[in-house]
């Protein structure tokens, strides 16, 4: 089964909104989880809401959970990930934004996906400063329905909209 029909399923609708859709293919086309991960995520996302509010939950609420399995079994396949290397990887894709020497060094795995995780938020809060007015409004506007519901929420998909313009490279150890 796949993850549109495992959603349709949790849900117990027939047919799922344009919205849920593209969540579902953003899940597997930009970020690269594989179908069982995005199942077992909506799963594990949509069995803490209340089975009379599925059908009306959006999908893009799941994301997060989504995403925090995905990292998890990730982990859990690189036992032998060399982080540091991957660290220094991850840090030369955007040394053209930043100054990599001013970037601390990491002492263990978790420490360098927390400062992967700064370095990509200095960038990103950069990037939105750098715009100009009519174009952060432009995006406020195309993402105001999920500012009203979800502000952190919200935050995650203007980093994703700056990625898309730009071309920011995902700054995590596991996340290719």
């Amino acid at each position: 089964m796949g993850a549109l029909e495992t959603l349709k399923r949790l849900k117990g609708v027939h047919f799922l909104s344009p919205r849920d859709e593209k969540v579902i293919r953003i899940l597997r086309e930009e970020y690269k989880i594989p179908e069982e991960v995005i199942e077992e995520g909506l799963e594990e996302c949509l069995k803490g809401v209340n089975p009379l509010k599925r059908k009306k939950y959006p999908a893009y609420r799941c994301i997060k959970k989504v995403l925090e399995l995905y990292k998890l079994k990730k982990r859990k396949e690189r036992k032998e990930l060399n982080w540091l290397k991957r660290f220094k990887e991850k840090l030369s894709l955007v040394e053209d934004i930043i100054n990599v020497s001013e970037v601390p060094k990491p002492s263990s795995e978790e420490e360098a996906e927390r400062i992967l995780r700064e370095v990509e938020g200095r960038i990103f809060k950069r990037l939105w400063e750098s715009l100009e007015k009519e174009e952060k409004k432009r995006i406020v506007y195309k993402l105001r329905d999920v500012r009203e519901e979800d502000e952190e929420l919200f935050k995650e998909l203007v980093k994703d909209e700056l990625r898309k313009r730009f071309g920011i490279p995902y700054l995590s150890l596991y996340i290719e």
